[in-house]
């Protein structure tokens, strides 16, 4: 039986080297465009990953649009999900045109609302003086959300600017998104843009071409839990956001 391992990158298999322990031994694992390391691989992680890589039909299933993924250390895979879901790769690199389809008809209403919204971020910053880095997260001709970061990681600059102003502005335009705040990264993309949807419809197509097979779901985030639990298991790193809420709730 076929064993298909749909993983989260960012966080689950590498991180940046402030994540990383004190004294680890660490081989980049990402670069940015200019060609410099940003994320790194422990040994644990990187024997790790080449056992997965050798051993399952690897699917990566993270939130990197196509630039971004084309950066990290991925050497094949069967498919890969990008963009929080918003688009699905077949091995060549290409998207799912069936799923593109059906992503393009559900985003293209919700553009003007992305813009808006991103103009009234942008008003806010200015106003406030915070070096916030705001940008509509686009791929292959479509705009999937709305990504922002603080120029010094100050994650309680991102709590003010989701509770002053993403929250009030979804809640008066009465707009159906959601918003995920990890460490320096807010996102606010709308509810059907999540990884779960292609998680299942991957799973469909793989059943239809080969047969019964088992499936494994790995990731940090709590946005992981809806995917990874269409899995027939499902592994978490012990430092994880789902470790440490599930912790503290």
């Amino acid at each position: 039986m076929e064993l298909f391992l749909f993983l989260d990158l960012d966080d689950t298999i590498f991180q940046t080297q402030r994540k990383c322990p004190p004294e680890a031994k660490i081989t980049p694992a990402a670069f940015l465009t200019d060609g410099s390391p940003i994320s790194f691989f422990t040994e644990k992680q990187r024997h790790l990953f080449n056992l997965l890589q050798a051993n399952t039909h690897l699917i990566p299933t993270t939130a990197r649009n196509h630039d971004a993924f084309s950066r990290a250390c991925v050497e094949k895979y069967d498919y890969a999900i990008i963009n929080h879901g918003g688009i699905i790769l077949t091995a060549d690199q290409q998207p799912d045109s069936g799923w593109m389809q059906h992503i393009q008809a559900k985003i293209t209403p919700l553009v003007p609302e992305l813009k808006a919204l991103e103009t009234a971020l942008q008003q806010f910053a200015t106003q406030k003086n915070i070096p916030y880095k705001i940008r509509i997260i686009s791929d292959f001709g479509l705009d999937f959300y709305i990504s922002v970061k603080h120029k010094h990681r100050d994650n309680e600059a991102l709590k003010i600017i989701l509770d002053q102003v993403v929250t009030p502005y979804l809640a008066r335009q009465e707009i159906e998104f959601y918003c995920h705040l990890n460490d320096n990264n807010l996102a606010i993309l709308p509810k059907f843009l999540n990884k779960a949807p292609a998680v299942e419809y991957l799973q469909k197509q793989l059943l239809a071409e080969h047969g019964e097979f088992i499936s494994f779901g790995m990731g940090d985030s709590l946005t992981d839990m809806p995917y990874m639990q269409l899995c027939d298991y499902f592994i978490t790193p012990t430092n994880s956001q789902i470790i440490q809420q599930g912790l503290t709730s």
